[in-house]
């Protein structure tokens, strides 16, 4: 048992050894025992990659979520012990080659250009992502100078390569596609994608391809390299063996892996990361306690990886701590999509909770989980113009036409909503002013209703008479009969009362406020006839020639 776990842990042993360097550009990172040019030049080689495949899906920054690192050995015997293609590690993606003049396998392109499609497009049709990256698995270049279009074994010919390599090296289509592609990506129909892309259907551009793979002539164009200078704007790092050990730990992800994690935590290098090495194992083999234990452990010892954050938040039942763990991940690697869409699930805050789903679907455009989480948190605050983006997202985003058809359905449902959700508060508005309208009015009711009793009592607390407020002279004049008519003159009112004995009666009121209502009226001094109520009216006697008044009113008794 002892002689085999020694045999399993021999390719991490065997990078223990001095002389590993590190050169770093984009997303890409190269550590090699080879000689400093190889590394240079090998990584070289991937930004020229890089470079290329943004030239044809027309991005000039292509970029990933985690950085992807190439392990560059001396010898095909030392690479052969790990496995090919691009891997998942533990905080970033992996490859190993080997030899001074490595070239990546096709698989590996392949591999490479379908990570960084899918990373910095939105969801295109799978045909287009296949038919791109099999033609970037060709993909030649020497120095700056990049050969796109070698194609592939005659076997692994078929039409989604054939389509691509038509449009990407064809004098009549070449320069067109990152059109296409931008035009996908942006949500446009797809029969009007292609043809303001090339002014042709998608059939006829398939039967053209189809004509083309069975010509079986197949050229190669040109694309301008990235202009840059490896020896120059290469610096070379030391990668101290145990780092080399930790990535060689990370790429395997296995029962080698373990034996070099505990190796390290013993020897306290690279403490925090092996517990997450650790907690990752645990994870894949369903021990979550175990896991969340490891990952408390790398947490305490300084972890500065946004995935150690992220699964303790994923797992940490406290939601306090679990959504500080998860602001951690999102604030040590913004692009980190998972990392707000965790925060969203457990942030109280609606507004914030839109932010983070936000981020998250931006972040992540082919992920349909996101684009509907955003699309109900949008419609759920009544944010119908977000929610109707969101879902065409979401329609994107979408996997099989059956997704794309439900997530339209539901995008076209929301102009319906719209119309309730207004028509709602329109009501409600006209509801509210109702009933604001129905308590003035009972307000002024009671108040006039207080004011009768207090002018109706027949005597105060100390049982003096009450009698109505008036500080001017003493009313001698009375008229009694039905009050026909005010006239508003300036400032000033005029009343015209018809007497009982017919005849009729003016008098002025110059200041409203100081006239002593009775009976349990309310005098409106609405201008022009009344209708018609019985008064009794006291009044100053003071006859004006231009106002043709009698006298001036001091109380109005409404009988």
């Amino acid at each position: 048992m002892a002689r085999a776990l020694l045999l399993l842990c021999l390719p991490l042993l065997a990078a223990g050894e001095d002389g590993w360097r590190r050169f770093s550009a984009g997303p890409f990172e190269v550590i090699t025992e080879a000689s400093p040019r190889a590394g240079r030049q090998t990584l070289a080689r991937f930004e020229q990659f890089r470079h290329a495949l943004g030239v044809v899906a027309g991005n000039s920054n292509l970029d990933l979520e985690m950085p992807i690192r190439v392990i560059l050995f001396d010898s095909e015997k030392q690479r052969s012990a790990y496995p090919t293609g691009v891997l998942r590690g533990r905080d970033r993606y992996a490859l190993v080659l080997a030899g001074e003049r490595s070239v990546a396998p096709r698989e590996t392109l392949r591999d490479c250009a379908l990570l960084l499609v899918a990373a910095n497009t939105a969801r295109i049709p799978a045909e287009i992502d296949r038919g791109l990256a099999d033609l970037f698995s060709t993909l030649e270049s020497t120095g700056t100078r990049i050969v796109l279009g070698q194609p592939p074994p005659a076997s692994e010919r078929n039409q989604d390569w054939a389509r691509l390599h038509l449009l990407a090296t064809s004098p009549e289509y070449s320069g067109k596609l990152r059109v296409l592609i931008s035009n996908l990506g942006s949500g446009m129909d797809e029969a009007a994608a292609w043809r303001n892309a090339f002014a042709k259907s998608r059939e006829q551009i398939d039967t053209e391809a189809a004509a083309y793979l069975r010509a079986g002539q197949f050229g190669t164009i040109p694309v301008s390299g990235k202009p840059l200078n490896p020896e120059r704007d290469y610096r070379e790092e030391a990668f101290e063996p145990a780092a080399v050990r930790l990535a060689l730990a990370d790429l395997l992800l296995d029962a080698r892996s373990r034996t070099a994690y505990e190796s390290l935590i013993r020897e306290g290098s690279h403490a925090a990361e092996a517990h997450e090495g650790l907690a990752l194992l645990a994870l894949e083999e369903k021990r979550g306690e175990a896991a969340r234990e490891h990952l408390s452990r790398a947490l305490g010892a300084g972890s500065r990886s946004a995935r150690a954050h992220l699964e303790f938040g994923r797992l940490e039942s406290d939601p306090a701590k679990s959504l500080a763990a998860l602001t951690k991940a999102a604030e040590l690697n913004p692009k980190l999509a998972e990392a707000f869409y965790l925060m969203a699930g457990r942030e109280a805050d609606p507004a914030l909770r839109a932010r983070h789903l936000k981020r998250a679907a931006l972040g992540e455009p082919r992920n349909l989980v996101y684009w509907q989480a955003l699309a109900e948190e949008m419609l759920a605050q009544k944010q119908f113009a977000e929610a109707a983006k969101a879902w065409r997202g979401a329609e994107q985003a979408a996997r099989t036409s059956e997704e794309r058809s439900q997530m339209k359905l539901a995008r076209l449902a929301i102009e319906q909503q719209r119309l309730d959700h207004e028509e709602g508060e329109r009501k409600r508005v006209t509801e509210e002013k109702q009933r604001e309208l129905e308590r003035l009015k009972q307000a002024a009711i009671a108040e006039v209703r207080a004011l009768e009793e207090r002018f109706n009592q027949p005597a105060g607390p100390d049982g003096a008479k009450v009698v109505p407020w008036w500080d001017g002279p003493k009313p001698a004049g009375r008229a009694r009969g039905l009050l026909k008519q005010i006239d508003c003159i300036g400032r000033q009112f005029r009343l015209i009362i018809q007497g009982e004995d017919g005849r009729i009666v003016r008098l002025r009121i110059g200041d409203p406020s100081r006239i002593a209502v009775l009976g349990g009226g309310e005098l409106a001094l609405n201008c022009g006839p009344q209708k018609a109520r019985r008064v009794a009216v006291e009044y100053v006697p003071k006859p004006d020639a231009r106002l043709a008044t009698a006298g001036d009113v001091a109380t109005i008794t409404f009988e």
